[in-house]
């Protein structure tokens, strides 16, 4: 009971010395607005130098005269020239030498006997030559010749004739050709070289293209494909034939014996 008395005098105490926190509104500084300051821009006026001229300078060219050198004169040295006494030798005499002379008795040699050597003879296989072929030459003959052709199914027309004498060959052509004109070349052939002449005869000639008329009568008619028929082949069936099934015949035992 006593305890209790004393937690009730104690929270009693403890609430007598509580006090409520007391709430401050918060102080608030308006900010302070200060005006831009307006600094006019200094102008400053160029400054205008006038240019320094400088006077060129002018160096008057030096002139050296040439040097003269005198020339060296060099005296030509004189040699006295040597002489020399010549040398007389006297003649050297010497004495004949004498040799008596030596004999010498003959050597006597048996003569050797030498077999003779068998060589076996050498075969030369024999060299063909193969045979030298001279073409014959022929000496120029004269000759002459012509020849004419015309075939008016395939317009061909031209002729040529030509001769020689051994020394000069002379000849000319003559064709027709497509434009109806006939070109005529004449020409001689010596040993001052070959020369032609040509000329030309009539006039160029082109006709104009004129289609052709003519139509066949023929009509050609595209053959006709028939297909060919394929027929089904017909099947028939085997027949069957059921065996024939014969039952065994039975024959009955025989009486047995008696005994």
């Amino acid at each position: 009971m006593k305890f209790f008395v004393l937690v009730a005098l104690f929270a009693f105490a403890a609430a007598d010395s509580y006090k409520a926190a007391e709430y401050k509104a918060p102080m608030y500084d308006s900010p302070k607005y200060e005006a831009p300051k307006y600094v006019a821009p200094k102008y400053e006026a160029p400054k205008y130098e006038a240019p320094k001229y400088e006077t060129p300078k002018y160096e008057t060219p030096k002139y050296e005269a040439p040097k003269y050198v005198a020339p060296k004169y060099e005296a030509p040295k004189y040699e006295t020239p040597k002489y020399e006494t010549p040398k007389y030798e006297a003649p050297k005499y010497e004495t004949p030498k004498y040799e008596a002379p030596k004999y010498e008795a003959p050597k006597y040699e048996a003569p050797k006997y030498v077999a003779p050597k068998y060589e076996t003879p050498k075969y030369e296989t024999p060299k063909y030559e193969t045979p030298k072929y001279e073409e014959v030459t022929y000496a120029a003959q004269p000759y002459s010749f012509g020849y004419d052709v015309q075939d008016k199914e395939s317009y061909t027309d031209f002729e040529h004739n030509e001769k020689s004498d051994y020394n000069v060959v002379t000849g000319s052509y003559r064709v027709v050709l497509p434009d109806s004109r006939v070109q005529i070349v004449t020409y001689k052939a010596d040993a001052n070289g070959y020369t032609a002449d040509v000329k030309y005869e009539g006039e160029a000639k082109y006709p104009e293209y004129v289609e052709s008329q003519y139509k066949s009568a023929a009509s050609y008619a595209a053959p006709a494909y028939k297909a060919p028929e394929y027929k089904k082949p017909a099947y028939t069936a085997p027949a069957y034939t059921a065996p024939a099934y014969t039952a065994p015949a039975y024959q009955a035992p025989a009486a047995y014996p008696k005994y």
